[in-house]
C-alpha cells in the first residue's frame, strides 16, 4: 500500500484486544484507539533508545495537539492488530505520526490516523526540539519486536 506522506521512521507494534476496551457489542470502543497509538508511539521511542519519562525529567513535554481517525473496519474482542505507526513530520516544535491498524491474520485495513504532537516545557511553553532529540526520533530501530505489547 502506497502511504500519502513518506516516513522518516515507521515501527510495527502488535495489541491484543482486551476485553475491558471492548463496547456491548463486544467491538473495540472507538476510544481505545486512541490509547492504542500512545502505546505505538512508546514502544516506537523505546525501540530507538528513547524513554517519555527521561524526555520528561530532562523538560521535554510530549502533547497532542491534533487527531484524526478513520475508522473503517471494527476490531473485536481477542484480535491481534498489527498497528504500523509512522513519523512523517519532524518540524521545529512538532512532530506527526500517522498510523495503519490491520487485524492479524486478514491483514484488514481496519482504521487509519495521524496525530501532532508538540514540544512544551513544564509552564507549557513551546520548545524547540534540539538535533539530538530529532536525531533519535529518525534512527532505525534498535529493537525490533512484532510480538504482542500489553
Amino acid at each position: 500500500m502506497s502511504h500519502p506522506h513518506p516516513a522518516l521512521a515507521s515501527s510495527v507494534v502488535c495489541i491484543r484486544v482486551n476485553y475491558s476496551d471492548v463496547d456491548r457489542m463486544g467491538l473495540l470502543h472507538h476510544a481505545a484507539y486512541l490509547r492504542y497509538f500512545e502505546r505505538c508511539r512508546e514502544e516506537f521511542s523505546r525501540r530507538r533508545g528513547g524513554d517519555y519519562g527521561a524526555m520528561e525529567d530532562a523538560g521535554w513535554l510530549i502533547v497532542v495537539v491534533d487527531v484524526a481517525v478513520k475508522y473503517r473496519l471494527p476490531a473485536r474482542y481477542d484480535d491481534v492488530l498489527a498497528l504500523e505507526v509512522r513519523l512523517v513530520s519532524a518540524g521545529h516544535a512538532s512532530i506527526r505520526f500517522d498510523y495503519e491498524v490491520r487485524r492479524e491474520g486478514d491483514g484488514a485495513l481496519l482504521a487509519t490516523a495521524s496525530t501532532r504532537h508538540a514540544f512544551v516545557d513544564r509552564e507549557g511553553r513551546v520548545r524547540r526540539l534540539d538535533a539530538e532529540l530529532v536525531e533519535m526520533f529518525q534512527r532505525p530501530e534498535q529493537i525490533t519486536r512484532r510480538g504482542e505489547v500489553g
